[in-house]
């Protein structure tokens, strides 16, 4: 495996020890890391079969990760590859259903991962702060600490109901992320408020960094690439999900598509 992939804990991992994969990257991120290993083997057992057993965790996330391993890997950019601690801020970010996702994902080897997420609507970040501390419920069942009481040398996670424009203004977020993630982008009903949040993450990222996206529909995805292109970005890869679970409106499925970007250096 290469250094970069290894560094990042990347795997190719088949759709049926995917929940594992996410389990025990889960576990880590509400242990944070370094309680995992005093943990009762024997709960944890229990803990993994109840988690593959649940719907709280469906097919959704599995897939969305297969596909967050995939991009990741060929794109051949590793953020944060040569830091202990990753910024990672998830744009409009809705009730955030990944909330748990993304900072396990990004923490398996260990990292550090201090998420922001960020929606203008107080309504959405409510559901996003009661879905999150239902996982974390979920885990704390094996005697874990509550994430919020973590050092704060370990994982760290926000939900703000406010414009990260507003909020990179003032201080109040930091200045550069390794990682932006925007799931499910809507350019297709503003463009002019799209073409604003995507110059945004550009400027905010790192070197090193990634923004990442997803898509519902196909022509939305292929328009959004190219504002992007248009406005300095480098689409590394793009790819289809062929697992994307279908919706009601023809055309339309979860994370239809996810790319991985960077900004032109």
């Amino acid at each position: 495996m290469e250094k970069g992939k290894e560094s990042l804990g990347l795997t190719e991992s088949s759709d049926s020890g995917l929940g594992l994969v996410m389990f025990d990257a889960l576990l880590a991120h509400f242990a944070g890391h370094e309680h995992a290993p005093d943990l009762d083997p024997s709960l944890i057992k229990a803990m993994r079969h109840e988690f593959e057993s649940s719907e709280f965790f469906g097919q959704d996330m599995r897939h969305l990760w297969m596909m967050l391993e995939s991009v990741v890997t060929k794109s051949m950019c590793y953020p944060g590859i040569n830091e202990d601690r990753i910024n990672l801020l998830n744009l409009a970010c809705g009730y955030c259903e990944e909330g748990a996702v993304l900072p396990a994902f990004w923490g398996r080897t260990g990292k550090k991962v201090h998420q922001f997420s960020i929606d203008l609507r107080d309504a959405e970040i409510d559901k996003a702060k009661r879905r999150y501390a239902l996982t974390e419920k979920i885990f704390r069942k094996a005697g874990l600490p509550n994430v919020s009481e973590l050092s704060k040398s370990s994982q760290s996670v926000e939900f703000i109901a406010d414009d990260a424009i507003h909020l990179a203004e003032y201080g109040q977020i930091p200045s550069q992320f390794n990682v932006i993630f925007i799931r499910h982008q809507n350019l297709w009903h503003d463009r002019s408020t799209w073409q604003r949040i995507y110059d945004f993450a550009l400027n905010r990222l790192t070197d090193e960094g990634l923004l990442i996206i997803t898509s519902y529909f196909d022509r939305e995805h292929h328009l959004a690439l190219d504002l992007i292109k248009m406005l300095g970005g480098n689409v590394l890869v793009s790819e289809r999900n062929h697992l994307s679970r279908e919706l009601s409106y023809p055309g339309k499925s979860i994370d239809r598509h996810v790319a991985a970007i960077s900004k032109n250096k």
